[in-house]
């Protein structure tokens, strides 16, 4: 199966290219991560990747509440 090729621009002059495999949940779970922190218009890589790390983070809790209420 062919990979995708996403592009993720980083502020005016450079991009990211992320290659997800169409039948990975886990890579297509991790581009649509990348796709939104792109929206948001980082001007730089550490720009870029705090913002996915944040988005991540808050993902994580998010999972761990709704979890907990499970229990």
């Amino acid at each position: 199966m062919e990979k995708e090729k996403i592009t993720l621009p980083i502020g005016s002059n450079k991009a990211l290219i992320f290659e997800a495999d169409p039948g990975d949940k886990e890579s297509q779970d991790f581009a649509k991560l990348c796709k939104d922190v792109a929206a948001t218009q980082p001007q730089s890589l550490q720009d870029f990747f705090t913002r996915l790390n944040d988005l991540q983070q808050k993902q994580s809790r998010e999972v761990g509440r709704k979890q907990g209420r499970k229990i």
